[in-house]
């Protein structure tokens, strides 16, 4: 290419460049470069063969002021490191590809002030609209906001019921989901069966968490098929890593070595505890039965391999992206809130190899 006339620096390739290589006019690579339907095959083929040769890269800033969409959306979750968030962020990259979207990535793992930053609409936009699961943000926040400064969907479980315009909000049942693996426990003839994955804070238990809603799932399936919300036995943790569960599994059996089954608050304290388990010489599921939750890539081979709640990731990225999209073009109702579905995985964490899946449905 040839240098700019005012700072003699070799310019980027533009849309001039790509018309005449292909020998049409400008407007007609545009057309090409902003996916319109109203071109030949061959002209289009031609096109996309001249910005191949000439390097040329459509700019997002100036796309998104012609046509008022840059078809980038942020993506913003608490941190990578979780294997649940980095799933899931995957799930949304390749949602979004199959649409001609991209996805930015972004990280809240600074806190409370980096989500607020989410929250309030960066410093600056990043893209047309932003996905967000807050972790940390309390309910007046929400409460003080009549409208958020961009189209915007939340997942997670840390939302309010009452929701700032402009947004929407894709969830899963929480509760139903703990309850259900906590059934699924007790079916297997387990009779002290513990919750680990509550979260301690200074003031005690984080309120209005993925934990606490997990929690009250257990200890309503405790209460309905088992011996009572009494026998409820709640151990917290710090947060929700690998070598959190390890540590509080070795508190945990210090406290209750007669817990025979354990419902993890996901699946990176469910491979902890399972570590601990195997350090204490417990065998796991003949002695202690482990449920985790998220259907991680690592938990179908961890040591037994673990039972698990899945999520349905590929729903909840899709949904979120349909609300995000009608928000972008223009759609202005009241919020909406929709659960995605889940399914019980049963693997050897719960199950003993010689219990079939008939001996499991027998199970009262």
């Amino acid at each position: 290419m040839p240098p700019h006339p005012s700072t003699g620096r070799q310019r980027p390739p533009a849309l001039r460049d790509v018309a005449e290589l292909a020998g049409v006019s400008i407007k007609t690579v545009s057309n090409v470069v902003n996916e319109y339907p109203h071109v030949r095959d061959s002209t289009r083929e031609k096109v996309r063969e001249a910005i191949l040769q000439v390097g040329y890269r459509p700019q997002a800033a100036a796309q998104q002021l012609r046509t008022g969409a840059s078809k980038m959306v942020t993506l913003a979750v608490p941190a990578l490191t979780f294997s649940y968030f980095s799933d899931l962020a995957q799930e949304f990259i390749d949602e979004a590809q199959r649409r001609g979207q991209t996805v930015v990535l972004h990280s809240t793992s600074a806190g409370r002030e980096a989500e607020r930053t989410v929250l309030e609409g960066f410093n600056r936009l990043v893209g047309d609209g932003v996905i967000f699961n807050p972790l940390l943000i309390e309910e007046d926040v929400f409460a003080r906001m009549e409208r958020t400064t961009q189209p915007t969907v939340f997942i997670g479980e840390h939302l309010p019921e009452q929701l700032p315009q402009g947004s929407d909000y894709v969830r899963i049942d929480n509760v139903a989901a703990a309850f259900d693996a906590t059934a699924h426990l007790l079916r297997t003839g387990r009779h002290r069966i513990a919750f680990l994955g509550a979260i301690a804070t200074r003031h005690g238990l984080q309120p209005h968490s993925s934990g606490s809603l997990r929690r009250d799932g257990y200890v309503a399936a405790l209460s309905e098929h088992g011996p009572g919300a009494d026998a409820a036995i709640v151990q917290a943790v710090e947060n929700w890593h690998r070598h959190d569960g390890f540590s509080g599994a070795q508190e945990l059996m210090a406290r209750h070595p007669e817990v025979d089954g354990i419902v993890c608050g996901n699946d990176d304290l469910a491979i902890g505890v399972l570590a601990q388990l195997r350090r204490r010489g417990h065998r796991v599921p003949e002695d202690v039965a482990v449920i985790g939750y998220d259907d991680t890539p690592d938990a179908p081979f961890a040591s037994p391999p673990l039972s698990t709640i899945s999520p349905d990731k590929h729903t909840l990225a899709a949904t979120a992206l349909d609300l995000l999209t009608e928000r972008i073009q223009g759609h202005d109702g009241p919020p909406r809130v929709l659960d995605t579905p889940y399914t019980l995985v049963v693997r050897e964490s719960t199950t003993p190899t010689s219990l079939t899946t008939a001996d499991l449905e027998e199970l009262p």
